[in-house]
């Protein structure tokens, strides 16, 4: 009880201390360079969960970590998008349930989900998300998540290239790779 570490359950706590290792933005990768297509996932349960995350059900936070236990956040991305869009719920709401699942989660989908709810807010507005989507963004598994949402912001690239100095191994070339489609999309307004 006296002088013992509790150990860090939440994949957000892991990464703060520097003991997840179990993921490395290898599939991320993969599906920006094209060299792997994602399927896309049904996402009615998720849907639902979120529903009941909006309704302040007391198992919101079960449903959407059973739905991340079965689905990839990138795969859940696309239909997500049409349900949200269908239903103009890009609001305030949104943030907390960003916060939720970055903050909270066992799950490393679910928190990688979290990350991509950011882009749908001013995270320059929200000094406290945007810190925990950039500690986030430094590790591999999260880069690809935490830069796309960076990049949604006009003062988001300094930020993004933060992160890129930082991170390593799949989340470095997840970098590379952004930046370069960054730098030819700017070369291309000129």
């Amino acid at each position: 009880m006296f002088g013992r570490k509790k150990k860090p359950k939440t994949v957000y706590q892991k990464v703060l201390k520097n003991v997840f290792e179990t993921e490395d933005g290898k599939m991320e990768y993969e599906h920006i360079t094209g060299e792997k297509i994602v399927e896309k996932s049904d996402t009615t349960k998720l849907d639902i969960a979120i529903l009941e995350y909006f309704g302040r059900e007391a198992w919101a936070m079960e449903h959407l970590e059973q739905f991340f236990q079965k689905n990839t956040a990138l795969s859940a991305i696309p239909s997500f998008e049409n349900w949200l869009y269908s239903f103009d719920r890009m609001d305030q709401p949104m943030l907390g349930l960003a916060i939720l699942l970055m903050r909270d989660s066992e799950l490393p989908e679910a928190v990688k989900f979290g990350i991509y709810l950011t882009r749908f807010t001013d995270l320059e507005q929200n000094a406290m998300v945007k810190e925990m989507v950039i500690k986030l963004g430094k590790h591999p598994a999260f880069a690809y998540y935490a830069m796309d949402a960076l990049l949604q912001f006009p003062l988001g690239t300094s930020d993004f290239y933060e992160i890129g100095q930082e991170t390593q191994g799949y989340g470095k070339k997840i970098y590379e790779k952004l930046a370069k489609d960054l730098m030819e999309k700017r070369i291309q307004w000129n």
